[in-house]
């Protein structure tokens, strides 16, 4: 149970000020150990928003180091009404005449009989789809229809309402296009195929590439072209469809423009941080300069483009940002696109800018070696050391407070002792 006590109410002192005056001297060096623990926090979040920096540039560079990740295609369809296209990485330029014949379709057959409720159990027979037979009794036709659907025949089965008194009827559809599969049956539905024919038959995508016949059962052909697929949407004999596989420029330099913002954001970060303790860090200082030095870096043993300059790299010597124009980027895209990748990719002789990059940037960021890895294990070691410094003055602090605050009112009681003798020794000698 504490106790309240009331200062100076003896001495006239005011012994809590005093105290609080005392502890705020003790209590200085603490202050400066609080303030240097969030220094150390402060520095490890700043050097955490770095390593995130440069990991975005290392996915910028990463998606520039081989001509395979830079290299894309666009495809153009004369008729889009008929044909579209998509092309992949592993396309090549080129133009083809397409003719679409006829569309891939799956087959449809349906029954002769009509019925006047599906749910009346009175069907029976045998139903042989392809090299499946099912034999029904006292089945409704929507049971009938489970049973078809459950025999996985490749055949779905559902029903067709015609609008007549009996006009539900049976719809057999191939499940792939331009696969032909024979359906009979005796009974309560009656149908044959093979002699009869199909309602709608099933057919085969035919187009022609270049004069070249094409079948397939789809109308989606991804082996046609290599590294194209091919959306048939509308047949017309004799109307033909210019395709078009181009080099996707766009693509290339949209990879050039995300390394450009990337590499900016570290050179404004670092700018921002001119201001803190640790802006003029050496370690911050030494990727800065390197980064600058790879920017100038000259290749060997090229026909054509060597740096990044030729490619329309520019510097502001005053903020340290770099830009690409525009202009000459495309000019080279347009006249040099083999050039550029080099420059970029490398080729198996000799690394690329992005290479270059790429190596450097994974030292930085790695988990054990990296820039912040390195700095957060050294500041960890020195927010562990402080915070034990801390808690060990706290609890001198502690005791130190509780000592003057029994000092004091030692001192209050010893006054209030000699107050009341004194009060005493003048009560006699006032009265004689």
């Amino acid at each position: 149970m504490s106790s309240i006590s009331f200062s100076g109410l003896a001495s006239g002192i005011d012994s809590a000020s005093i105290i609080e005056a005392l502890m705020a001297v003790e209590r200085a060096p603490l202050e400066r150990l609080e303030n240097d623990l969030s220094y150390y926090e402060s520095e490890t979040s700043a050097f955490s928003k770095l390593n995130s920096l440069l990991e975005s540039l290392q996915s910028a560079v990463n998606a520039m180091d081989t001509a395979s990740k830079l290299t894309s295609y666009t495809a153009t369809s004369s008729n889009q009404s008929l044909l579209t296209a998509e092309a992949d990485s592993s396309a090549a330029p080129g133009s083809y005449q397409i003719e679409i014949i006829s569309l891939a379709e799956a087959q449809k057959d349906a029954s002769n009989e009509g019925f006047a409720d599906p749910t009346e159990q009175t069907l029976s027979g045998t139903l042989t789809i392809g090299s499946t037979t099912l034999e029904y009794d006292n089945v409704s036709l929507n049971e009938l229809v489970k049973m078809i659907n459950a025999a996985d025949t490749g055949v779905q089965a559902t029903t067709i309402n015609d609008g007549s008194v009996q006009g539900y009827r049976l719809l057999l559809s191939g499940e792939q296009a331009g696969i032909t599969t024979e359906i009979s049956g005796s009974g309560s539905i009656n149908i044959d195929t093979a002699a009869d024919g199909h309602t709608f038959s099933a057919t085969q995508a035919h187009i022609l590439v270049n004069n070249i016949n094409i079948y397939r059962n789809d109308n989606t052909l991804t082996d046609v072209i290599p590294g194209v697929t091919l959306d048939l949407i509308g047949a017309q004999s004799g109307s033909t469809v210019n395709l078009n596989i181009e080099t996707d420029t766009d693509a290339v330099a949209s990879a050039i423009n995300s390394f450009v913002s990337s590499y900016n954001a570290i050179i404004s970060w670092m700018t921002d941080q001119s201001n803190s303790s640790w802006g003029n860090d050496s370690s911050i200082r030494i990727v800065k300069n390197n980064m600058q030095q790879l920017l100038s870096t000259r290749l060997e043993d090229t026909d054509s483009l060597n740096n990044l300059v030729q490619l329309g790299l520019k510097t502001d010597y005053k903020t340290g940002n770099i830009s690409i124009d525009s202009t000459t980027l495309q000019d080279y895209l347009n006249d040099d696109l083999e050039g550029v990748l080099k420059l970029l990719a490398g080729d198996n002789n000799e690394e690329g800018v992005a290479d270059l990059f790429g190596s450097y940037l994974k030292g930085l960021t790695d988990s054990i070696e990296g820039i912040y890895a390195l700095r957060k294990k050294s500041n960890d070691a020195s927010i562990k050391r402080i915070n034990t410094r801390i808690e060990s003055m706290e609890l001198r602090l502690e005791k130190r407070e509780s000592f003057l605050q029994k000092q004091y009112a030692a001192l209050e009681e010893m006054m209030s002792t000699m107050n009341s003798q004194l009060s005493y020794i003048q009560t006699i000698f006032g009265n004689s």
